[in-house]
């Protein structure tokens, strides 16, 4: 039995197939120990199935590749699985950054559905039982993975029309629907192409497996406008939820003579209210029989969807959906799917199924893959720039040094320093990067690429010892490649000029002006040795345009951004750069200690209205300490969506 999905993972470039395990199913102490020390024993977690197929279609389509992939998953839950194969093959949850639809939308030939298929629902509808299958399309452009957004576009107080079918002009506020339906399906996945004229009994050998599929449709477009659009009341965007998994046949009961689907469960819940409960023994026509009626018409093939209809339920919730709605399908022995409504699909919506092993929150994603980036890369290095490179990062207990010192290592470095005031604060600091990096991109615990050590930065003599301790001592090459300085004081703020106290003013010169430069100071003797290094420290776009009230800290970087262009043009014939960032709020401890109304000042000036993230700011750092900026020096590089373009 494989249970296939696909995912965004951490480290890796594109969607990737895998199988999904529950943790249950692992028997090796190494890797119960991980998911314990991970603290992730209640998630599912996955086998990474790419070394043998890329796509569920191609997996599916045959037997010898399938054979491969239950291999494989029999390994990782065996009870004799070494280092080297957990991080080859097992992605834990903390990995994976998105479940995706099972099967793509450019995977998907044909996406069938069958109407009045349950006797219960029949019943229900006082309509008679078919006497042969009422088939109707979607189309693959319809498919969303777990965790996407169902786009309402419902109309407003204001708006002149109830659905989209009214007028054949475009509407104010881009109405579609006000009647959205939600209904489960047990959703058959074709795996190898089904001969014509298929009879039933041989139909399984070309079922590859069954997945859960939500039938979203507005219900006053397939049946009010027009006499009745079926079409654009079916086909939507975002009106074919599939997922999490496609699980195989053999994992089903087969001799029930129903394809192993003659007495599943099924149910949808919205928020968390059962709107439909029945089983698929109340299925007029089986999954076999479905198959081999569809193959007197045409020819069916690796990838093809048929939704076998729905079970009875209430629908009174179809003239109030809102926003923010909860629709969860589940069907035994494959899964839940769950999906959000949203206004748009350009709406933003924190759901958890779609990462980190379908409960645990993690924000900032896309609600519809088709919006935005192909997939969530901010925080992923796609390769590795920096190998073997040792780098300092000055300010890495916390905030944007942390964050950056964990891309540095993503990318590459060998070994990464942190240098903060607290040794118990870099010490847990490195101890926590060691598991980030691990959990991240590796899959095993790492060991020896972080080190803490407490230094102040305004101090001269002592920064200067610090470094030789870190070339003669921590540097396994004697080399420092990389100074990242991100050490920094905001000062009291909210203060007019007239109203700051000069030691104020002195504490964060010393801090955010002399401690770049000492900084500089001694790493600049190691690189200018070994003709090589790139030096990145961190200004502000206050520095550039200054902030009222912010006197000090705008001085502060306004020099370092000065600091940065005289050492970039010094040294620009040694094999050294040195550049800066100005990034406007980025969301921090720092930013957090800040008073509400000084942030709300300087976000309020940001044209994408929102701070920047960690990760946004590390990748940039990424790139300008890579060998591939070579050819930028004394440069400060904008961050501020779009506050400051020049």
């Amino acid at each position: 039995m494989v249970r296939i999905a696909r995912a965004i993972i951490a480290g890796r470039d594109g969607p990737t197939l895998v199988a999904q395990v529950s943790p249950s199913s692992f028997q090796s102490t190494d890797v119960l120990s991980l998911i314990a020390e991970k603290d992730i024993s209640s998630d599912n977690q996955f086998v990474i199935l790419s070394s043998i197929a890329s796509t569920a279609t191609e997996l599916l389509a045959s037997d010898t590749l399938l054979t491969q992939a239950r291999q494989i998953v029999d390994k990782a839950t065996s009870d004799s699985v070494d280092h080297s194969f957990v991080s080859k093959y097992i992605a834990f949850s903390p990995q994976v950054r998105r479940i995706l639809a099972p099967i793509d939308a450019t995977d998907c030939g044909k996406f069938i559905c069958i109407g009045m298929n349950y006797v219960d629902h029949c019943t229900e509808q006082n309509a008679p039982i078919p006497t042969v299958p009422l088939v109707f399309n979607k189309f693959g452009s319809s498919i969303v993975g777990p965790g996407d957004g169902i786009p309402l576009y419902g109309p407003t107080s204001s708006s002149k029309v109830a659905h989209g079918g009214t007028s054949k002009c475009l509407d104010d506020g881009n109405v579609v629907t006000s009647k959205l339906d939600f209904e489960v399906e047990l959703g058959i996945v074709i795996g190898r192409t089904v001969p014509r004229f298929t009879p039933a009994s041989e139909a399984c050998d070309y079922i590859g497996g069954y997945t859960v599929i939500h039938d979203v449709s507005a219900r006053d477009l397939q049946l009010e406008a027009n006499g009745g659009q079926w079409l654009i009341g079916k086909c939507g965007d975002g009106y074919a939820p599939t997922g999490p998994v496609i699980t195989t046949l053999d994992e089903f009961n087969l001799d029930d003579k129903k394809g192993g689907a003659g007495d599943l469960q099924i149910e949808c819940r919205l928020n968390a209210e059962a709107v439909q409960s029945s089983s698929t023994s109340n299925l007029v026509f089986s999954t076999p029989e479905i198959v081999s009626y569809l193959s007197k018409f045409m020819t069916l093939e690796s990838g093809d969807i048929i939704a076998t209809g729905t079970p009875p339920g209430k629908n009174d919730w179809i003239d109030r959906q809102i926003p923010s709605d909860v629709v969860e399908c589940e069907i035994e022995g494959i899964g839940t799917l769950r999906n959000t409504v949203v206004d748009t699909v350009d709406s933003v919506v924190e759901s958890p199924e779609s990462v980190r092993g379908y409960d645990r929150d993690t924000p900032e994603r896309s609600t519809n893959p088709r919006q935005g980036p192909p997939y969530h890369s901010v925080g992923l290095p796609s390769k590795q720039r920096l190998k073997d490179s040792v780098c300092v990062v000055t300010g890495g207990a916390r905030g944007l040094g942390y964050g950056i010192a964990l891309r540095l290592a993503a990318e590459g470095a060998k070994t990464v320093v942190l240098i903060d005031m607290k040794q118990q604060d870099v010490t847990e600091a490195a101890s926590q990067l060691e598991k980030e990096l691990g959990s991240a991109f590796d899959s095993v615990a790492t060991s020896g690429t972080f080190h803490g050590l407490a230094c102040d930065v305004t101090d001269h003599e002592r920064m200067k010892k610090t470094f030789d301790h870190i070339a003669n001592v921590i540097s396994p090459s004697g080399r420092i490649d990389i100074l990242v300085q991100a050490a920094g004081i905001v000062g009291e703020t909210n203060l007019k000029t007239h109203e700051v106290k000069p030691s104020n003013f002195d504490a964060v010169m010393n801090v955010n002006v002399k401690g770049i430069l000492y900084g500089c100071q001694a790493a600049l003797p190691y690189m200018l040795e070994q003709k090589y290094g790139r030096i990145v420290n961190i200004a502000s776009i206050a520095g550039k345009e200054g902030n009222a009230g912010m006197l000090a800290y705008s001085t502060s970087k306004a020099a370092v951004i000065g600091l940065t262009k005289t050492i970039g043009k010094e040294y620009a014939l040694e094999g050294i750069t040195c550049n800066c960032i100005a990034p406007a709020v980025v969301r921090t401890k720092m930013v957090a200690d800040m008073p509400p109304e000084q942030v709300r000042y300087m976000t309020e000036k940001i044209p994408m209205k929102r701070c920047g993230k960690v990760e946004e700011i590390a990748a940039l750092v990424a790139y300008a300490v890579s060998e591939e900026a070579g050819f930028t020096t004394g440069f400060c590089f904008d961050a501020t969506g779009g506050r400051s373009v020049y």
